[in-house]
């Protein structure tokens, strides 16, 4: 079954603002959840809500649904065992069912009845940290996390997702405290991912207007290659690949790798920027150092109008040949 408009999921046009969003999701999350909501289809319907609020609420994600659809973005699924904590979503659902003097059924009774209904609602959280290395979070693995309970302790296998961002929150349903309101159920655990940084990559900084599902390597390269170009070995996720680096290359040139970036769908690229680097100056000679004198004067660089041109270094450039 082909999936809904994630705009028409919360009711919304596609001109929403961020507000209207976070308030539909709100709306419709209460009216929906499972805890409160027992007419068929209301699960499914909640966990199309959430999904659908997990892309739009989201500046990267909703822009490439906007411009691609379903295939322009990695949705996480509702139906798995771990999914992330979109705004947090217990925070929430405590202001709505959490012992507040509410009713979870959208009145605003209080008194004894409604708290124990409030707290059979939803059990208590546990919250846990986890590290993992910067290639997992990259393309995506598991991790055996330990949960004690008293003396015992317990080993639940957590799926990574790939391209998963640094501090997000997963939940691993079911693993939990036990429900006293509920015999042989358990509350879920709010696990918030922290990422080791790498010696060489580093994933996209959307401040600078880069996708974090994008890759960037700092690449070294001799001013020989810069100038005659070369073939060069880099590092990727998927292992070793070849670029080519092009005859009069500089430095702050990117060269792209489609498809070596996060493995999330679509994947995520890989920028090798390059960074020309000039030889030891002890290991120059003179007659060498010549030569690069002659070549830097045949360079044109700083000709703009706005560079001045009375300093030795520009005179010696205009008078030598």
């Amino acid at each position: 079954m082909a999936k809904r408009d994630y705009y028409a999921v919360l009711g919304l046009e596609r001109s929403a603002s961020d507000d209207n969003i976070k308030r539909a999701f709100r709306d419709l999350a209460r009216r929906y959840h499972p805890d409160v909501n027992k007419d068929a289809g209301a699960q499914e319907r909640f966990v199309e809500i959430q999904e659908a609020y997990a892309v739009l609420s989201d500046p990267e994600k909703r822009a490439a649904y906007d411009r691609f659809g379903h295939s322009g973005v990695n949705a996480p699924a509702g139906g798995g065992a771990v999914d992330f904590d979109v705004e947090d979503l217990g925070s929430m659902f405590d202001a709505f069912f959490g012992g507040r003097g509410r009713s979870p059924f959208g009145g605003g009774g209080s008194g004894a009845g409604a708290h124990r209904a409030s707290r059979r609602a939803r059990p208590a959280e546990t919250r846990h940290e986890i590290t993992v290395d910067f290639m997992t979070a990259v393309v995506g693995g598991s991790r055996t996390l330990e949960i004690k309970r008293g003396s015992a302790t317990q080993s639940v296998d957590v799926t990574i997702p790939a391209g998963v961002e640094p501090d997000a929150k997963l939940r691993v349903r079911g693993v939990g405290h036990a429900d006293p309101g509920s015999p042989g159920k358990r509350g879920d655990v709010i696990l918030t991912v922290h990422i080791q940084p790498h010696p060489l990559f580093r994933r996209g900084d959307t401040s600078r207007g880069e996708q974090s599902r994008d890759l960037y390597l700092d690449l070294p390269i001799t001013i020989g290659e810069a100038v005659n170009g070369a073939k060069v070995d880099v590092p990727t996720p998927s292992g070793t690949a070849t670029i080519a680096v092009p005859a009069g290359a500089s430095s702050g040139s990117k060269l792209r790798l489609r498809g070596q970036g996060c493995q999330t769908t679509p994947a995520g690229d890989l920028y090798a920027v390059l960074m020309v680097k000039p030889p030891p100056s002890g290991e120059i000679t003179d007659d060498e150092r010549e030569i690069l004198d002659r070549l830097g004067r045949a360079t044109p660089i700083r000709t703009e109008p706005h560079w001045p041109t009375s300093s030795g270094a520009d005179a010696n450039r205009q008078g030598m040949p």
